[in-house]
């Protein structure tokens, strides 16, 4: 499906249980907005933090259809449009003692600052759509493909390293 830009929603009904989560979170409705394009909904909750972590923003993700997402592309792309390139995110699969599974809804939450880093992860960039190191990988949609994109070989001939087999 081609993908549309995000435009800022106007009126859309939120659910009771979303607002609750943003009370109980305290933030204020001027913190929250609502994105939305061709597949996706995003509600973003800006003023997102606990007090031992940095400033965050929620992003609340849903397919406009209902139906279950897993795509890591498109959460990217979401995280980029939405709050910036360089900032991180995180998906948390959380403790069962915390967990909220009521619907086909995913959470990233992103770090304000486009500095900050979480201290895990990969250190440096590495795109390709070619099978790599044992895995599969899928062509980019039309006019997606990264500039930067890179073979397996042209990976490790920088690196110095063997190519696999």
């Amino acid at each position: 499906m081609k993908w549309e830009p995000f435009v800022r929603a106007t009126h859309v009904n939120v659910p009771s249980k979303m607002m609750e989560l943003a009370h109980q979170f305290k933030i204020k409705p001027e913190e929250r907005e609502i994105w939305i394009n061709n597949i996706y909904q995003v509600m973003v909750m800006r003023n997102f933090h606990h007090d031992e972590w940095p400033e965050m923003i929620a992003l609340s993700i849903k397919r406009r259809d209902k139906q279950a997402i897993r795509d890591w592309r498109d959460f990217q792309r979401i995280k980029n449009e939405i709050v910036g390139p360089e900032h991180e995110a995180v998906e948390l699969y959380p403790a069962e003692s915390r967990l909220v599974d009521s619907a086909n809804q995913y959470f990233l939450f992103v770090f304000t600052d486009a500095k900050a880093r979480f201290p895990f992860g990969f250190t440096e960039r590495f795109v390709t759509e070619e099978a790599s190191f044992g895995t599969q990988q899928r062509p980019w949609r039309k006019g997606e493909k990264p500039k930067d994109l890179k073979t397996v070989a042209q990976y490790c001939a920088e690196k110095g390293v063997k190519v696999p087999e």
